[in-house]
């Protein structure tokens, strides 16, 4: 388990894994560390003798607050069913926030959706983000304080554009169309902290 600023810091990420999202996915990565925050998401779960799902808990359990973007709540794939994994984990998460200080936040990329998809979260103001990186770099502007002040918002932008430079070369390396494979998650990660620093954005 984390120490407990590791804890208050990570950001847990439930996110759609679908191509059309991976610009935003990119983004939410690089806006999350410029402010300062450590992105944690289902990627990382590996197989060790226990279930999915509960390394999914587990990652839940060591992050101070988490993501939700409920965004694809209509029929998709091949099989045309709706994708419930986002609202299973986003009641994982508020699960645990009735006994601990976890924040939940929920992203939406259209208005007033989420009040037919899942009225339960009405009390909960969904930031909608439309399906654009600046709305979810704006969003994450909403919930997250940063140490040194909040940067503007340009310059999310910027940093967010150098990642997805390098999430394109990965997937070329890895051979992938999106950016949703472990291995490329973590490059990512560690390539928004060098960028965040080279930008003075978070300290050393």
């Amino acid at each position: 388990m984390p120490d407990e600023p590791a804890i208050g810091k990570s950001v847990f990420l439930n996110v759609p894994y679908d191509k059309e999202y991976a610009p935003l996915f990119t983004a939410l990565i690089a806006g999350l560390v410029a402010l300062g925050r450590i992105p944690r998401c289902a990627l990382e779960a590996q197989s060790e003798g226990k279930s999915r799902l509960q390394h999914i808990h587990g990652l839940l359990a060591s992050c101070g607050s988490s993501i939700h973007d409920l965004s694809r709540v209509t029929l998709s794939g091949s099989l045309n069913v709706p994708r419930f994994n986002m609202p299973f984990e986003l009641g994982m998460a508020f699960a645990l926030a009735q006994s601990t200080s976890h924040r939940i936040f929920t992203f939406e990329e259209k208005e007033r959706r989420i009040d037919a998809s899942l009225s339960d979260m009405k009390a909960f103001d969904p930031i909608i983000h439309g399906g654009t990186t600046e709305g979810i770099l704006g969003g994450l502007l909403d919930c997250f304080d940063s140490p040194g002040g909040a940067p503007p918002l340009r310059r999310l932008t910027s940093m967010a554009k150098r990642l997805a430079l390098v999430a394109a070369k990965a997937q070329r390396e890895f051979r992938r169309e999106e950016p949703f494979k472990r291995a490329i998650f973590l490059q990512l990660c560690e390539a928004a902290v060098t960028e965040a620093t080279r930008r003075r954005l978070i300290a050393k």
